[in-house]
């Protein structure tokens, strides 16, 4: 945004009254020069015309109304943990609430003329005891209202299931200050955050809102530690962090040939070309195979194999190594999200619940040197590869001895391909009950009940106002159909945890083991956090905000 001196807009606006003498006005004149260079952004012209008091749908009227109740139940409890007696059962024993969070996942009533409404909410309240230690409940909870005048009144809550956990001490430390503050990547860069380089580069050169951008890990000079890569949007440089040994890191992304200023959505680091040091896998517009001289140096070869084929450009998304072939080298599947390239024109995904229409994934099989060759449908995987694919995964669920693959679509049905053990693989997701009919953000292998084989866990969205749409009279009435209803019903149920049964494929665990909900999830990965021999989830979630606490 330009930005503006006040003394010399007074300066200016001096000598513009001065050169006009005719056209300044008497003291008591209305003339009236604003100047006001505050630039509108485009949300801000929508929340001008979004008014939920005209919403067609009874529901979604009271929805809004009685969330402003709840809202202030959270400001209540930070400021008093026993202010409110219908919550009493949900404090006791806090001394301070820092968490209080109520999501309306089912609301109704019988219509205008009715004004008792039921509201089915998701609570969460945490916070520290008079000992200093950590609390934390979460369950649902039923409430019943009544409107009075243009306000509501509770009438009535009836506590469901309930979890509650407690810690003496915070598992982890937020340390980022301490470990890239000294920096000037992350002091100018990544610590500025995607609203303000929105602001300040050309849009032209694309630069994305979403975050798809992820990091990875590799020792990539050989130290023994584990370095990290960062990936940016179009237009910033991507960053290479080196380990220091002692808890820092420093910027050596220039120094090691990998500042690259490319959209990249995903890196992996892998030794492609077996010569014993890792090198690095970009996916933007395409793969790029950058080459590590075993001294900690990159170079980009134009010559890998990489290229996207003819009429299959796409937006790519995710990626995953393995050696599905068994031959000693790793090889590459990348994951095809949209058709989002200049030049294409496709439909959105058709029919939103379960869309087929999607790109087509890509299989790049390794010659042992790191040159590849693009085999996805000479392996077998056409079967099912019109999706909108965010991640892939490769885990030997059958253990037998290869690298089978999962793939999580967005809008609809997963993938498993079996690896046949010839180089071809067959998709057995529908016959083994993990299609997992949702959004589809990413998949993570681990054998979590430790009975020797690998389970399955997929993120998805989790959505409170997607379960209070699609639960509601009025969205039966707009879709009749009581399976379709339900296909757009599971898009906002959130996470799944498959336990792998062996011959008889996988069960759907996840409301049983507690981790169907991970809100808006993104990346999931197993692991054993607290080193007691069992596998732990983390979960990562989160969507599209901004500075502001009333945008979109």
């Amino acid at each position: 945004m330009r930005q503006y001196n006040a003394r010399g807009v007074r300066l200016a606006v001096a000598v513009l009254w001065a050169a006009l003498p005719t056209l300044a006005p008497a003291q008591d004149s209305s003339l009236r020069l604003d100047l006001n260079y505050a630039k509108q952004r485009p949300v801000d012209r929508v929340l001008a015309k979004v008014d939920a008091n005209r919403d067609s749908w009874i529901s979604e009227r009271d929805y809004q109304e009685i969330d402003r109740e709840l809202k202030q139940w959270g400001k209540a409890l930070a400021a008093d943990p026993r202010s409110l007696e219908a919550l009493s059962g949900w404090t006791a024993g806090l001394a301070e609430v820092a968490l209080a969070e109520f999501k309306i996942t089912e609301i109704g009533r019988a219509g205008d003329g009715q004004d008792l409404v039921r509201a089915q909410l998701r609570a969460e309240v945490g916070g520290t005891d008079s000992e200093g230690n950590l609390r934390s409940v979460l369950g649902n909870m039923a409430t019943l209202w009544t409107k009075e005048g243009s306000g509501w009144t509770l009438r009535g809550t009836e506590r469901g299931k309930v979890r509650s956990l407690s810690a003496d001490r915070r598992g982890f430390a937020e340390v980022t200050e301490r470990a890239f503050g000294r920096d000037d990547a992350h002091a100018r860069q990544l610590g500025l955050g995607t609203d303000h380089w929105r602001d300040s580069l050309d849009a032209a050169l694309g630069v994305s809102v979403y975050g798809h951008q992820g990091i990875s890990l590799g020792d990539f000079d050989g130290d023994g530690l584990e370095d990290l890569y960062v990936g940016q949007p179009a237009g910033l440089p991507n960053r290479l962090f080196r380990n220091n040994g002692d808890g820092t890191f420093s910027d050596v992304s220039r120094r090691a040939g990998l500042d690259v200023l490319d959209e990249t959505s995903m890196s992996l680091f892998g030794d492609l070309d077996n010569d014993g040091d890792q090198d690095l896998v970009l996916v933007g517009a395409a793969p790029l195979l950058f080459r590590n001289d075993s001294a900690g140096r990159f170079e980009l070869d134009r010559r890998a194999g990489l290229e996207v084929p003819e009429g299959r450009a796409a937006m790519l998304t995710g990626a995953a190594l393995a050696d599905y072939d068994l031959d000693g080298d790793l090889d590459l599947y990348v994951c095809a999200y949209d058709f989002w390239e200049a030049g294409s024109d496709y439909d959105a995904p058709t029919p939103y619940y379960d869309a087929v229409n999607g790109p087509a994934n890509l299989l790049y099989r390794n010659d042992g040197s790191g040159v590849f060759e693009e085999v996805s449908a000479e392996s077998g995987l056409d079967p099912g590869n019109d999706r909108f694919s965010f991640a892939a995964a490769w885990g030997d669920y059958d253990n037998d001895g290869d690298p089978d693959l999962y793939v999580a679509n967005d809008f609809g049905r997963n993938n498993l391909y079996r690896n046949n053990g010839d180089g071809t693989f067959s998709d057995v997701a529908a016959d083994l009950g993990v299609e997992d009919l949702g959004a589809g953000m990413s998949a993570a292998w681990g054998d979590y009940d430790n009975d020797g084989d690998l389970d399955l866990y997929t993120a998805n969205m989790w959505s409170s106002a997607g379960l209070r749409i699609t639960g509601s009279g009025q969205f039966g009435e707009a879709v009749p159909s009581e399976a379709v209803r339900g296909s757009f019903r599971r898009q906002a149920q959130g996470n799944s945890l498959f336990r792998n049964d062996g011959p008889a494929g996988f069960a759907d665990v996840s409301d049983e083991a507690g981790v169907r909900t991970g809100r808006w999830a993104w990346a999931s990965d197993f692991v054993d956090f607290d080193s007691d021999g069992w596998l732990d989830l983390f979960v990562q979630n989160g969507y599209i905000t901004g500075e502001r606490m009333d945008d979109l």
